[in-house]
């Protein structure tokens, strides 16, 4: 949580996560997450290699942080998953363009 929010001091950025080691968090750290994450600290996330586990969780934790945040913290975190890396790369090649305007 630190790492995130010390990058998102700089800039809100994009995720990339492979589920596939994912092990699962204890609950603890799953209240710790959904208490402190921040949805503007990112432009968006995109999950490769979940589960219906892994999608469950994530979506409680982003909802729950949506939830807790403060009213002038527009909630704009866009969360996908897709099945592999590549078409994980390919959809933040889109999202950043968009991002960017077009420009490049």
């Amino acid at each position: 949580m630190n790492l995130y929010r010390e990058l998102a001091e700089a800039q809100p950025y994009f995720v990339l996560s492979d589920m596939q080691a994912s092990m699962g968090m204890d609950a603890e750290a799953k209240r710790y997450m959904s208490e402190n994450l921040r949805s503007g600290w990112f432009l968006g996330i995109i999950l490769f290699n979940t589960r219906l586990l892994h999608r469950a969780l994530v979506k409680g934790v982003i909802l729950a942080a949506a939830l807790t945040r403060s009213l002038d913290e527009p909630p704009r975190t866009k969360i996908q998953f897709v099945s592999t890396r590549e078409k994980a790369l390919e959809l933040l090649e889109q999202w950043r363009a968009r991002a960017d305007g077009g420009r490049g």
